[in-house]
């Protein structure tokens, strides 16, 4: 080939290069950007929302940083919107907020009850928002005073509320881990209603917002997560407390880890269950046209305390009777669970989705009276409960036959 005809060739080829290697058009650079970590929503009565971002200050996190400043500091906006509400931050910041880090949304209560569906819409719309970060509800606060706590374990408020809500999850079974997908999928599935977890801010909320609040060993005030919301599509309709709230996690599989306290048999004193491992099993049936469930479940549990002074583990009965105490305590605890979502017409279990699976005819018959059915079904529930370890000592400390083993 001519070197005539390689220019013709090789001149769309450049220029096609320089078409691909253009750069990015919408890049930010990091001193032009605050990232937030949380943004808190709540009611207004006059049809707008307050909005609040916590922002990092970058300042802060340098290790010549002011202990007299906090590391975060609280952008608030009242809005018709949540886009609006971070479009009129700009007079308000040096630096565009940045979203695509948000680990967890604060809301308050008038903002769930209300409905949440319109302030997500823009969470899950915008591309730079992924849908990992956490949903909590603010109890008897604002979502504004949640994202005002000061923590003592981590420098950054979102991230210790972040992190404590995941290790509350794995290792306590009242506390329900919430993350915006999670709630989408509970809205686009039939048969099963969204919940959300409850956060209270304590009464000293006053001396909790500011930095005296950690600078002793004893804090004025500490955030704990307490109930979960009970959603009717995006309506919060209702709380259940820590012992409902257990029933959620058993009939779902959501139990990593916890410990119970049962009541000793023919005594005053207790003893403590560490659970490993459940598994619930539902079975849906269809009798006289209505609908019917039994729920199993299996739980493997290891003797955590041991406060029952006339029981011998040494002894197979003995170890039975707690088993079977241990069963009986867990059935009533999960029915006070299934009543209360049944008396709030909140299929939070997923009852409706197993039948769903089950008789789907019998399902498109009864999926626009569910609500109703949920309410007047007959639920059966069975524990098996499996004791496998006692411990390193075997009788409780101090006895006399611990001191002869």
């Amino acid at each position: 080939m001519c070197r005539q005809g390689k220019r013709f060739v090789l001149f769309p080829i450049s220029l096609a290069l320089i078409v691909l290697l253009s750069g990015c058009w919408n890049h930010n650079e990091l001193n032009e950007l605050s990232i937030v970590l949380a943004i808190g929503i709540d009611k207004m009565d006059d049809h707008h929302y307050e909005v609040s971002f916590q922002v990092v200050d970058p300042n802060q996190m340098s290790r010549t940083r002011s202990s007299d400043r906090t590391p975060t500091s609280i952008l608030s906006v009242r809005a018709e919107s949540i886009s609006e509400a971070l479009r009129k931050t700009a007079g308000m910041s040096s630096r565009k907020l940045y979203t695509s880090h948000l680990q967890i949304l604060f809301l308050d209560e008038a903002t769930a009850k209300q409905g949440i569906n319109e302030p997500m819409d823009w969470l899950l719309r915008d591309y730079e928002i992924r849908p990992v970060f956490d949903l909590v509800i603010v109890r008897d606060h604002t979502a504004k005073d949640a994202l005002s706590f000061v923590t003592s374990t981590e420098l950054l408020p979102a991230l210790d509320m972040h992190k404590a809500l995941k290790l509350s999850y794995k290792s306590w079974a009242p506390t329900v881990y919430s993350r915006a997908k999670d709630f989408l999928e509970s809205l686009s599935k039939d048969g099963i209603e969204p919940v959300i977890t409850g956060l209270q801010l304590g009464s000293q909320i006053d001396r909790a917002q500011t930095m005296d609040n950690v600078k002793k060993s004893t804090q004025h005030a500490n955030y704990y997560y307490s109930g979960i919301g009970v959603f009717q599509e995006d309506h919060l309709v209702g709380w259940m407390n820590e012992s409902e709230s257990r029933a959620y996690n058993y009939l779902t599989n959501h139990v990593v880890s916890s410990v119970n306290k049962i009541d000793c048999p023919d005594s005053n004193f207790q003893y403590t269950l560490e659970i490993i491992d459940a598994n619930a099993n539902l079975q849906p049936r269809v009798v006289n046209d209505n609908p019917v469930l039994e729920a199993s479940i299996k739980i493997v549990s290891n003797i955590h305390e041991m406060g029952c002074n006339n029981i011998d583990l040494k002894k197979e009965d003995d170890l039975l009777k707690l088993q079977k105490l241990a069963a009986d305590q867990f059935v009533d605890t999960l029915n006070l669970g299934i009543q209360k979502a049944q008396s709030l017409g909140a299929d939070i279990f997923g009852f409706g989705e197993a039948f769903h699976r089950a008789y789907p005819a019998k399902w498109h018959e009864w999926k626009g009276d569910w609500d109703r059915r949920f309410q007047e079904m007959d639920v059966t529930v069975s524990v098996n409960m499996e004791i496998q370890r006692n411990g390193k000592i075997i009788s409780p400390f101090g006895m006399k036959q611990n001191k002869q083993e």
